[in-house]
């Protein structure tokens, strides 16, 4: 099985670009040949993915790039570095590759898995999404879901 998996935090605005995309994937029942997963915040729960069934995983999130406001761009896991300083785990502040590492090193099953990062355009404790991202997402639904079935 592959897996489109969201993350995001709804109180966060354009943080919550991740899950915006996977509603929008439901939403127009564009699940053709992969489940879509709203994960949320808590991306702990991305180990209950990582399973021999799993063909492969994109995640789709907010990313810090450097690009303009609503860029995007696929990355490979060994192509991203966490800029996280975090003292332990837990499902708020989660590393998802601090998650992977960790389940890899526990003998855990770790399928293909890739990252779609959107650049926000805003981050404030505030629910909603900036209008520059609101109108790529069925963009970026199309582009993330042709990134899943190249990997």
């Amino acid at each position: 099985m592959r897996y489109l998996i969201g993350l995001g935090n709804y109180t966060a605005f354009d943080d919550s670009i991740g899950v915006r995309v996977i509603e929008h994937v439901v939403e127009n029942n564009l699940e053709h040949g992969f489940r879509a997963i709203d994960l949320g915040a808590n991306s702990l729960s991305l180990v209950a993915y990582l399973d021999p069934a799993t063909t492969a995983i994109l995640i789709v999130d907010t990313a810090r790039m450097g690009m303009a406001p609503g860029a995007c761009r696929c990355f490979l896991s060994d192509e991203v570095l966490t800029r996280k300083s975090l003292p332990g785990l837990s499902t708020h502040e989660a590393d998802v590759l601090k998650i992977v590492e960790l389940a890899r090193d526990a003998g855990q099953h770790i399928p293909p898995l890739a990252f779609f990062g959107i650049e926000p355009a805003i981050i404030k404790d505030e629910i909603g999404v900036s209008e520059t991202l609101a109108l790529k997402i069925p963009k970026y639904a199309r582009q993330a879901i042709s990134a899943l079935f190249r990997m």
